[in-house]
């Protein structure tokens, strides 16, 4: 998680070298992206993973390395500053998948941070951490354009009893609806990105220690 006195991750030691992390927003961006893709194997995914993250360095031939890196990555990627005393808590690290999508808002996204921080994210990519990102996203106001979209996809309709401003708000819901519906039981889980991302991490680990 971001600290004030502390630089975000940028680089690990191994057997007393020092090796460079790419962990820019747009490089995490562009791995949860790759960590979705069911049309890529578990070696492929690995292989992409460590080129994004690590470039064209020259690295160590040893899985113990590729063990350090994903583990270093994933926290970084994942640690949450609150809820993590909460049992069954679902951390604000990176919002349950039915709010909102990156891809998918990412104009959205743009617009809100160009409005409220004067940030234009475009200028930022390969210089602005996924850290500071993250915590400018978290702190958006509930005035932002991203904000309310979410507060419209969380917004139940029941709680709603005039019944112009219900179809006004389901009207909103199917056009700000994302384009990959959820399960019920997932939106009963609040299914978390972080979630699926350690469960990402850990296969790499695994496929890692078997030299795949």
């Amino acid at each position: 998680m971001l600290s004030l006195t502390q630089d975000p991750l940028n680089e690990v030691i191994f057997n007393g070298k020092s090796y460079h992390l790419d962990l820019a927003f747009d490089t995490v961006l562009q791995y949860l992206q790759l960590s979705s893709d069911d049309d890529l194997s578990k070696e492929e995914k690995v292989e992409y993973a460590i080129t994004l993250f690590l470039d064209e360095q020259d690295l160590p031939n040893d899985p113990e390395f590729y063990e350090l890196i994903f583990k270093a990555v994933n926290e970084e990627i994942t640690a949450d500053p609150y809820g993590n005393n909460m049992p069954n808590s679902n951390p604000f690290g990176l919002a349950p998948i039915k709010y909102f999508d990156y891809v998918q808002d990412a104009e959205a996204i743009f617009a809100s941070f160009m409005r409220e921080y004067k940030i234009n994210l475009l200028k930022q990519r390969g210089k602005m951490h996924w850290r500071e990102f993250k915590a400018l996203f978290d702190g958006l106001s509930e005035n932002s354009y991203m904000q309310r979209i979410i507060s419209i996809r969380q917004r139940d309709l029941s709680e709603v009893d005039d019944s112009k401003m219900r179809q006004q708000l389901t009207e909103a819901k199917s056009y700000y609806a994302l384009d990959e519906p959820q399960k019920e039981e997932d939106k009963q889980e609040h299914v978390a990105q972080t979630s699926a991302l350690s469960a990402m991490f850990k296969a790499m680990q695994g496929q890692v220690k078997k030299g795949g």
